[in-house]
Parts: structure tokens; C-alpha cells; sequence
């Protein structure tokens, strides 16, 4: 059996977990960028940072970064090795024999790097020799000064240039990874307000024409925003639903198969109760004059409508591992814009007032229609 690997999985963050991390990464530049904290308590708000984002990889290393990475052996263990790396903490031995040009690693914490910076400064003051005068009456006589501190003043100069070296080098990868978060979380937010737009708009277009679907457009939005796969699956479920009751709305199913020419060859295109994608494609053929918004959306249709039915079998067989994130995301985004192109087509009254009938009579669209038996473009 397949070990799970908690570095593998992928956690969504809350929305309150979002909005604080992205002012939580604005205030770690600000701090980096006008010296305003020491660079030891700047590093536990990027702790907080990655502990916000669920980055599990990050924390564990901030969490060395903050109190030291394991020492004591020889040879580090490979995911230490591996953290420090991702790090920059790596380098290259300058020993006198090939041996000794070996890559290393430094385990000290930040904060022992700045203290050893800090002391290493007061200690070189210290080391300053007197101002002395030295003479002889013997006129002979060679005198010469001693040599003072001179070789414990350049260990260290060489022991202060070594830590500012590697605060230098920790500070730039704090600030490389508060901003790549910020840029994430700030693209997301203009993503998020995008989506809002596109949203707003189809909903409030597809509750004239099915009002039902504005409650399955909220659960399935609800039903996105969790962590949990199988509200995942529930999600990409939604949207097929959703597809199914607009096309049972545009273009009530049919008997009568409708004759089409592909590539010169004349194909027959099934209108039933289970073939809702190809329903959507004749109403855009009927009300658009358009043959390229005809292609485009008709391909759009046909690939978003292929997706959903393949996670619906995989789902009703017990697979719901196989709906990600990832896919959820991508089938509600293409559901709504989909929507929202074919409405942009506008109904004509005859199909309102079957819309009004059929609301009436209490009808309700197939839930577990039959499989597309291929597309139609």
C-alpha cells in the first residue's frame, strides 16, 4: 500500500486564512524592506505566513531557520540536506586538499547568526591596541612595536564578513518567498473579483430563465470553497445539473434526431433526454448567426460536457478521490462562462412562456439522464 506523505497533500486555506495572509506577507516586506524588526523576529512571521497557507514544506523550514536545523552527525539526513538546499544554505569547503571542496551546510539559527555579527563588532572594538609610544635612550638601539591584536582583529573581520554574508543571504529568501505569496494572494483577489463579475452576471441572467439554478449555482460555489473532496465532487455534480436544467429549458428533448454535416459526411445527432450538450449546441445554432461563436462555444460545450459525464461515472462508481481541486475549480469557471455565453443570446418568448408551463406542471429535468453516446462536433 502506497505510504501518504504529509508534504503531498494539498490543504486549501480558509478565506479568513487568506485575507490575513496577504496582509501578513505585506507587513514582512515592509518590515524587510525599512529595516523595522530584526531579521530573527521577522522569520516567525513567515512561519505564520506558511503556517496560514497550509505550505507544510515551508514551515518545517522556517521552523529551522528560526531555531536551527538539526547538527551533530557527519552527514545530514537527506530531507534536512534538502530543506537547507531549498534554503540556500549550501556551500562549498575551501580546504587546503580535493578532499575538503565538499558542499556543506550551515545549521546555525538566524538569530545565533545575528548575535555572532553583533558580538563580533563589540569584540572588534575591543581588540583595538593601545596608543602607545615606544622609545630608547640608547640611540643603538632598534626598537619596534609589538604585534598587538592585529591577528584576532582579521578572525574577526573574516567571522563578521562570514554572518553578515549569510544574514544577507537569509534575508533575501524571506523576502523572496513574502513575495511570492503576496503576488499569489494578490493575483488571486483580482482572479476572485473577476469570477465575482462574471458570477453576478450570469446568475442573475439564468434566474429568468431557470430559477432554481441560482440555488444550485450557491451550493455549488459553497461546495468549491471547502476543503473537503468530496464537496469537490458535489461541486462538478452541480454543474451538470445545472447544464442539464438549461438545456431542458432552451431545448426540450426530443425523438427526432437532427441530420448534420461533418467533413462532408452527414451524421445524425441524438436530441434525448441524455444528450443535454448536444440540445445546447442545436439552441446556439439556432439563435446565433454567428458560425464562429457557433464553433467556439459549440467546442467549448462539447469538452466541459465530456469532462463532466467522465467525473459523474468515476464519482458513481466510488471515485470521488479522482475530482482535485484543481478540476473543480476548472469546471465551475467553464460552466459559468459557458452559461453566460449562451444567454448572451437571449430568449425568445414562445421558449418563456414553455418555461412558465413547465414550472407550473411541476416537470423537473431527468437527474440520471443516459451517457452521450459521442459529441457533436
Amino acid at each position: 500500500m502506497m505510504q501518504l506523505n504529509i508534504d503531498d497533500l494539498v490543504i486549501s486555506p480558509s478565506p479568513e486564512a487568506l485575507t490575513e495572509a496577504e496582509h501578513l506577507s505585506a507587513q514582512i516586506l515592509e518590515n524587510i524592506e525599512l529595516n523595522q524588526l530584526s531579521l530573527s523576529l521577522i522569520v516567525l512571521k513567515a512561519l505564520r505566513l506558511a503556517r496560514l497557507l497550509n505550505d507544510f514544506e515551508y514551515q518545517q523550514i522556517f521552523e529551522w531557520e528560526s531555531g536551527g536545523y538539526p547538527g551533530g552527525l557527519p552527514v545530514a539526513p537527506q530531507h534536512v540536506w534538502e530543506a537547507a538546499v531549498k534554503a540556500n544554505r549550501n556551500y562549498i569547503g575551501n580546504g587546503s586538499t580535493p578532499e575538503d571542496h565538499k558542499w556543506y551546510m550551515y545549521t546555525e539559527s538566524i538569530e545565533q547568526i545575528e548575535a555572532v555579527s553583533e558580538i563580533g563588532l563589540i569584540s572588534l572594538q575591543a581588540a583595538r591596541d593601545p596608543d602607545v609610544s615606544l622609545s630608547s635612550a640608547n640611540q643603538s638601539q632598534y626598537v619596534t612595536a609589538p604585534i598587538g591584536n592585529r591577528f584576532e582583529r582579521d578572525s574577526l573581520r573574516t567571522q563578521i564578513a562570514t554572518s553578515k554574508e549569510r544574514i544577507a543571504s537569509r534575508r533575501t529568501f524571506i523576502y523572496s518567498y513574502a513575495s511570492r505569496k503576496y503576488n499569489e494572494l494578490r493575483f488571486g483577489r483580482v482572479a476572485d473579483d473577476v469570477f465575482g463579475r462574471i458570477r453576478s452576471s450570469v446568475d442573475a441572467l439564468i434566474g429568468q430563465v431557470v430559477p432554481g439554478s441560482v440555488m444550485k449555482f450557491t451550493a455549488i460555489y459553497d461546495n468549491l470553497r471547502s476543503g473537503n473532496p468530496e464537496d469537490w465532487a458535489n461541486a462538478v455534480h452541480g454543474c451538470r445539473r445545472v447544464l442539464q436544467e438549461l438545456a431542458d429549458c432552451l431545448f426540450p428533448p426530443t425523438n427526432e434526431p437532427r441530420k448534420k454535416i461533418v467533413n462532408g459526411k452527414e451524421r445524425e445527432v441524438k436530441l434525448g433526454n441524455g444528450n443535454y450538450i448536444n440540445r445546447l449546441i442545436a439552441y446556439i445554432e439556432d439563435s446565433s448567426e454567428s458560425d464562429r461563436f457557433n464553433e467556439i462555444v459549440g467546442t467549448s460545450l462539447d469538452y466541459i460536457g465530456s469532462r463532466l459525464d467522465a467525473l459523474y461515472g468515476e464519482t458513481n462508481k466510488g471515485s470521488h478521490a479522482m475530482v482535485t481541486r484543481e478540476e473543480a475549480d476548472r469546471c465551475v469557471i467553464y460552466t459559468y462562462m459557458i452559461v453566460g455565453d449562451i444567454l448572451s443570446l437571449g430568449l425568445v418568448p414562445q421558449q418563456v412562456v414553455q418555461l412558465e408551463g413547465r414550472l407550473e406542471a411541476g416537470s423537473r429535468p431527468v437527474e440520471e439522464p443516459e451517457r452521450l453516446s459521442g459529441p457533436m462536433i
